[in-house]
């Protein structure tokens, strides 16, 4: 990944270099509405340690989600404030309907002896984010442009582990997770021809990370609060599109996006029913899939 962003970075370096050489255009469009929907997948997975050491075992639980699915809707907004200077804000909103987990627990270090394995479905929950903040018009020629963002933006998630297969009706367990912190992003374009242009964004976020969960059929621990994890992380979004301009007022795209976001290690720690807290390490939270979508824009 550290490659491919130093890739990206020198690419936009090199198009500025280009932009600068051609005559640069007015930006006409004061502001500019975008609303996309398509379809989102992700995985995700944490596991825990036998102590707050990291040891004993080194992976004493773990969680896994796969292939998560569902719809998602984005709206964004864009403002040019004043020459050089822009606004931005951006929410979007997945309804999650499909999915599998796992729940593994080890006896041993590195995931062996095996003591607990079970499997479960997710056909419910959301992943939503927003974000907001200004950027800067470092270029704007005919052909290309470029422009770095800085802001806030909060990612949140909730899922679910459920029986489909109607052994455990009740069960009903919830894990509710959000990042949050500020990011960095470059946007770059270049105008493949006249109604035809082509975008690459990529996004650093720097990240607090936050989550609770719920073992709903467990007596011995407390609820609707069983555990929560604390860790510091990173997530880093990238996506491109395809952008054809019906009028000057009226566009339409397609796009592709790609997330990977992750944490160090951190806190976990599980409430019992009787009011003691044990605390143990987190060994980490990992999340990354992808997007596939269309829309339209509106700019006036």
């Amino acid at each position: 990944m550290t490659r491919n962003l130093y890739f990206f970075s020198t690419l936009c370096i090199l198009l500025s270099y280009g932009a600068g050489r051609v005559s640069g255009q007015d930006m006409e469009k004061k502001m500019q509405l975008s609303f996309s929907t398509g379809r989102q997948q992700e995985d995700f997975h944490w596991s825990i340690a036998g102590n707050n050491n990291g040891t004993d075992p080194n992976v004493l639980s773990e969680l896994k989600w796969k292939n998560v699915t569902g719809q998602d809707y984005s709206a964004s907004f864009k403002w040019n404030v004043w020459r050089r200077f822009v606004f931005i804000a951006d929410f979007s909103h997945e309804t999650v309907n499909s999915g599998s987990v796992s729940d593994m627990d080890y006896s041993a270090d590195n995931r062996t002896l095996p003591v607990y394995a079970e499997n479960f479905g997710d056909n419910k929950g959301y992943t939503s984010s927003w974000s907001t903040g200004a950027g800067y018009t470092i270029f704007n020629g005919k052909i290309y442009s470029l422009v770095g963002y800085a802001g806030y933006s909060a990612n949140t998630q909730a899922l679910y582990l459920v029986d489909l297969t109607g052994q455990l009706p009740g069960l009903n367990s919830s894990y509710k997770a959000s990042w949050k912190g500020v990011f960095v992003k470059a946007s770059s374009s270049v105008k493949v021809f006249k109604a035809l242009s082509f975008s690459v964004n990529v996004a650093y976020n720097q990240v607090n990370y936050n989550a609770n969960g719920d073992w709903n059929l467990i007596n011995e621990f407390q609820h609707p609060v069983s555990y929560s994890h604390t860790a510091n992380g990173y997530g880093i979004n990238t996506n491109t599109r395809l952008v054809y301009n019906i009028s000057h007022q009226i566009a339409v795209h397609v796009g592709y996006g790609y997330f990977n976001w992750q944490t160090g290690n951190g806190n976990d720690l599980l409430y019992l029913s009787s009011g003691e807290v044990d605390k143990t390490r987190l060994n980490g939270v990992f999340r990354n899939g992808y997007e596939v979508g269309g829309g339209i824009d509106v700019s006036f």
